[in-house]
Formats: structure tokens, C-alpha cells, sequence
């Protein structure tokens, strides 16, 4: 079938039709636009931008040096920016219809010279800007403009520096490269973004157990502290605080095996099973834990999540050094003390944030085998579960802070049985 709708694409009458009915659809999306608007000052009507298309077409056919084609582009142009003087005029600034001109007189040569994919994901994104008024005026005014300017900061640097950074080793102390360090940086970075945006803007008032699971993408430890304190102040809804602290470290488990499946596929066979029965185990009781309890009442305290924006530049960079600086220790460790250096490290490693030990693992170039990496990541991740759980029996209420030390200290077990037993 797939095979057969590329045959039709290739054939004269059919990417003719399709500039057609593209340009028709377009017109069509641009005239709903324009009814939303109060004083719309707009370019022709849904014909007006069927013919445009039509006119790239055929201009484009007739001559294969493309003159006709760029004449009638720059014919259309000075209709435009005629047509953008007298609105200037009325004292309007928009250009969206001129823009939205141009791009259908191109539907053309992109229909010609393109994959079928491509074009559908122009006309698609087109259509999708033209209707995104109100869904990115909504953005601005939800979010600041310092997180959007820090995102775009974090991308250029990416993108400009990532390609620059050398691949080899740092030195023999620190066994992993520079381009390896910024591509964990940014899985990471990117990782906790996202739970980041989704609690604050989408999901900080729906309740304790639902920033549970999101803080959880974002940083369980962090999580975990501030739903404690949180549980101090309502001193009721034991069950549901203590639902979201496990729901938050069952996410967890899910966080670390989407970065370790984007940074080191082959270690993942080895511990997606160990991760994913850890983490399912936690969600489960977490979520059966919250069923005790149906009654939730949040008058008392406002949860407020105390994290910052996980892109900012500051943020990353010490996230950076922190890595660098745990692979040093790391190979210290593992160089002098042998494996059972490594797991006294590991245990040590979980009381603090464990993320740039584990990278510091998966990325680095150590004598160790697999198996022996595997185990010191679950034991770090069994001693972070236990630092966890005493922080919420110091910070919380005293049934909450049990309850987590109980459930979390159990999981905490499990894990250290399944990393010895490797």
C-alpha cells in the first residue's frame, strides 16, 4: 500500500492535485484565523491562496532553470509588501497572512523535489503555527520567559559546542571524555526538564500523590524532602504522603532506565529487569498504599516544589564538575580498593545524589566488568532509598516518617540482596 502511494506521488497529476488541495486547506485554516481576529486585514480569500499555489506550480514546470518560477516569487513579494504598506496604513503589524502567502506559493518545488514525508510535515506545521494563536499566547503568559531563554541557551550550546568536544579520555585519572560528559549532562538535564515543566505548569495543584510521581522524574531525594516537610505541617493524610514519597521513588527507577537506555544500551540489558521490578514494586505499593485512605483534604499546607530549572547554565555546570569530579573518585577507588572499594563507595554515594556516580559508571572506561557495574549502581540506589527514608523520618510527621523508613528501608533490601546476588 506505502509502495504504491510513492508510486502515485511520483506521477505529474497527482503532485498537482496535491499542491491544489494543500494550498485549498491552507487558505481554508488561514480564513478560521482570521475569524478570530477583530479587525482582520488579510490577503484575498481561500481562492486567493489556491491559485497562489497553483501559479508556483506551473511556474516551477515551465522553465528548468527556474526564471519564470523566481520572477513570479518576486512579483508576488512586491504585491505583498505593497499590500503590508497600506496595512501599515491602517496601522496594523501582523504578517502572518504574507507569510502564509509565500509558503504556499513554495508548495510547488517542495512537492517536486521532496520525500512525501516532508511535505506532509511542512503542510502540518503550517497549519499548526496558524492555529497556535491561542495556545502560545497561553504559553507566554504561563511561563517565564527566563526558563524559555534558558532552554534556548542550553539547545545552542548543544548543539554548537557538543560536535566541538573531544572524545578522547580526559586524562588517566578521569576516564571518560569531554563529549561524553556534556551528552550525560544534557540526557539528564533534559530528563529532569520535563518533570520539571510538568509539575510546576500542568500539575502543581492536583494533589500530593501526582507531584509524587512527577518530582520523582525529576529528583526523588529533592521530592521526598519537601512532601517530608510538608507532611509536618498538615500532621493527617499519613497514606498519601507517604504514597507520594514511594511513588516518587518508583519513578526514580523509571527515570534511571530511560537515561542509562540513551547512554549505555548494553548495560540497560543488564539492569532493565533489576530496575523495572524494583520500580514496579514501588509504584504498586505506592499506589495501593494511597487506596487506604480516600479522604484527602490539602487545606492545611500548600505544596510548593522547591526545585530549580534543571537547564540553567549554573545548574548544568555543576552537574558537569560534580561528574568529572565522582568519575575521579571513582577510579581512585576502584584503582586502590578493588571491588569492595567500589561497593563501600557506592553505599557512601547513595546519601548524596547518586546521578553523577551512576553516569560516572556507564560512561567511563574502568577494569571492572559489567556485572560488577551493575551491582554498584543498585547498591547506590539501595543506600539512596534508605538515605530517603531516614530523611523523611527526621523531616515528616512521625506516622509518615515511619511508614517511608518501613516501606523504603524493605525496597532497600530487596535491592541490596538483588546487587550481592549479581
Amino acid at each position: 500500500m506505502y509502495e504504491s502511494i510513492l508510486e502515485l506521488y511520483q506521477t505529474d497529476y497527482f503532485r498537482f492535485l496535491l499542491t491544489v488541495v494543500l494550498s485549498f486547506l491552507t487558505g481554508l485554516e488561514l480564513r478560521e484565523y482570521k475569524r478570530t481576529l477583530k479587525n482582520p486585514y488579510f490577503i484575498g480569500t481561500v481562492r486567493t491562496y489556491t491559485l497562489i499555489g497553483i501559479l508556483g506550480y506551473i511556474f516551477y514546470i515551465l522553465d528548468p532553470t527556474y526564471r519564470f518560477y523566481l520572477a513570479g516569487f518576486g512579483v508576488l513579494s512586491l504585491l505583498l509588501g505593497l499590500f503590508y504598506y497600506h496595512k501599515l496604513q491602517g496601522e496594523q503589524k501582523g504578517i502572518i497572512s504574507i507569510l502564509v502567502s509565500l509558503l504556499v506559493y513554495t508548495y510547488a518545488p517542495i512537492i517536486m523535489t521532496q520525500p512525501l514525508w516532508f511535505t506532509a510535515l511542512v503542510f502540518v506545521s503550517v497549519i499548526f503555527v496558524v492555529n497556535a494563536k491561542t495556545q502560545v499566547q497561553l504559553l507566554i503568559q504561563c511561563v517565564d520567559n527566563t526558563e524559555l531563554v534558558t532552554f534556548a541557551k542550553l539547545v545552542l550550546l548543544s548543539v554548537v559546542i557538543w560536535p566541538l568536544l573531544p572524545t578522547t579520555p580526559i586524562s588517566p585519572w578521569i576516564p571518560m571524555s569531554l563529549s561524553k560528559v556534556w551528552m550525560a549532562v544534557v540526557v539528564v538535564s533534559g530528563i529532569s526538564y520535563i518533570g520539571y515543566l510538568l509539575q510546576r505548569y500542568f500539575f502543581q495543584e492536583k494533589g500530593f500523590l501526582v507531584n509524587g510521581v512527577l518530582g520523582g522524574i525529576y529528583s526523588s531525594t529533592a521530592t521526598t524532602v519537601v512532601l517530608s516537610r510538608n507532611a509536618k505541617v498538615v500532621q493527617s493524610d499519613e497514606y498519601t504522603f507517604t504514597a507520594a514519597i514511594i511513588l516518587a521513588t518508583g519513578m526514580m527507577h523509571v527515570r534511571l532506565i530511560v537515561i542509562i537506555g540513551f547512554l549505555n544500551a548494553a548495560l540497560l540489558q543488564m539492569l532493565f529487569i533489576p530496575l523495572a521490578s524494583l520500580g514496579a514494586l514501588a509504584l504498586i505499593g505506592g499506589f495501593f498504599l494511597s487506596r487506604l485512605k480516600q479522604e484527602v483534604s490539602h487545606a492545611a499546607a500548600e505544596y510548593k516544589p522547591a526545585h530549580v530549572n534543571p537547564l540553567e547554565l549554573g545548574v548544568a555546570l555543576v552537574f558537569a564538575i560534580m561528574f568529572v569530579v565522582m568519575s575521579m573518585i571513582t577510579h581512585y577507588f576502584i584503582t586502590d580498593y578493588g571491588i569492595s572499594g567500589l561497593h563501600i563507595l557506592s553505599l557512601i554515594i547513595g546519601f548524596t545524589d547518586i546521578d553523577p556516580f551512576i553516569l560516572s559508571l556507564i560512561n567511563g572506561a574502568y577494569p571492572i566488568d559489567q556485572k560488577t557495574i551493575v551491582s554498584a549502581i543498585l547498591i547506590a540506589i539501595g543506600s539512596n532509598n534508605l538515605f530517603k527514608g531516614f530523611s523523611a523520618l527526621i523531616l515528616a510527621s512521625r506516622k509518615v516518617g515511619w511508614m517511608s523508613l518501613g516501606a523504603l528501608g524493605a525496597l532497600s533490601l530487596v535491592t541490596f540482596v538483588i546487587a550481592y546476588t549479581l
